[in-house]
């Protein structure tokens, strides 16, 4: 499930009771999934409103995302290949305000999972 990947990313990252404080985990993508859902169920009027619930609650996973990757590759970079580096440092840039495509930050999360478990991360 995609949403477990996500909350394993962060948690690869971020200390876990430091994201349970501030109320992180994979509701945030769940709540994503379904807008995202909602946009192919809906005809052209309520489209637009579904678009903007969608692009919310995108905005707050895919900043979440781009975060944990800045904040993963700041504290470990020292200890990963350069090659993973340049890797992730490509995904913060692609993460822009103008990215709005839930399979492509899916393709991201899992490649940013695959970097950081093969180093056997502990924050």
């Amino acid at each position: 499930m995609k949403a477990t990947a996500y909350e394993y990313l962060l948690n690869t990252v971020y200390y876990v009771e430091l994201l349970q404080k501030q109320g992180i985990n994979a509701d945030m993508y769940l709540k994503m999934q379904q807008e995202h859902n909602k946009l192919s169920l809906y005809g052209l009027g309520e489209r637009m409103e579904s678009d903007f619930e969608f692009r919310t609650s995108f905005v707050v996973v895919r900043n979440y995302v781009q975060q944990a990757i800045k904040d993963g590759l700041k504290s470990f970079q020292f200890v990963m290949e350069s090659k993973d580096v340049k890797t992730l440092s490509q995904m913060i840039e692609l993460l822009n305000r103008n990215f709005f495509d839930k399979q492509s930050l899916d393709q991201i999360i899992e490649k940013a999972n695959k970097v950081f478990s093969q180093y056997q991360l502990k924050n």
